[in-house]
Order: structure tokens, then sequence, then C-alpha cells
């Protein structure tokens, strides 16, 4: 009979387990944009700054525009993701409330909006930057 309760303890040791590998999970798919946009996005941007050719023949930078400053913003506050999800995940040890499932679908679904929003503006304001630069008469 003692085997029998030692079973269901293990069962509820993996139950309880099982949401902090979700975590983890979680954890790994949040890291990609922020990556993305710190080794390669963040460079596009700078290229995007806008330029006046001086008297003198010299270029001086403008200050960017405010949606290509947006993107930026988003790329540094994707940061926050993975960090939230790493704070959940040791939290939960400790709460029992962070380990529901409900808690962990609703942080992978503010995850997915978050990720397909900078997806689609990343995609939407490169695009179109892409298009004013090939369509730009010489």
């Amino acid at each position: 009979m003692s085997s029998k309760s030692d079973s269901v303890g293990t069962d509820e040791d993996a139950i309880s387990k099982a949401p902090a590998v979700a975590y983890m999970a979680l954890l790994g798919l949040a890291l990609p944009v922020p990556l993305l946009h710190h080794y390669h996005t963040d460079g596009v941007i700078e290229t995007m700054r806008p330029m006046i050719k001086l008297n003198d023949g010299h270029w001086s930078p403008l200050l960017m525009p405010i949606h290509i400053l947006f993107l930026r913003w988003l790329g540094q506050l994707s940061w926050g993701l993975p960090c939230a999800i790493l704070l959940l995940l040791v939290l939960s040890f400790r709460q029992k409330s962070l380990r529901r499932w409900a808690t962990v679908c609703e942080v992978a679904i503010f995850q997915c909006a978050f990720t397909t929003f900078y997806g689609f503006y990343a995609t939407w304001l490169l695009g179109s930057q892409w298009l004013e630069w090939t369509h730009r008469p010489a």
C-alpha cells in the first residue's frame, strides 16, 4: 500500500514541475526577439536616420522620426519579457498561484501577442522603408 502512495506523490511532483518546464519553454521562445533586435534590427534602425547635407559638403544626422524610435523602444522593451518569465519561473516554486495552467497560458498569450505585434510592426516599417529606397528616383 505504501508503494501506491509513493506513486501518487511522484505524480503530484510531476504535475507541479510541469509549469516550471512550460516557463522554461516560454523563456526559450522569448529570447529570439530581443537577441535579433540587438544584433540585427538595431543596426538597420541606425541606418534609417535621416541626414542633411550641409553647405560645406558634410552630412549631419537629424533626429529620428517617431515611428522608427517606436521600433527601437519595442526592441528595448522586448528584453523585459524574458526577465519577467524568468522571475515568474523562480516565483512559481514559492507561490502556488503561479503554477496554475491558467497563469502559464496567460503568459503565453501575452508573449505571443507582443511577439506578433513586434514582428508585424518591424516588417511593415522596414518593408515600407525598403520600398521607398528601391523606388526612389536616381
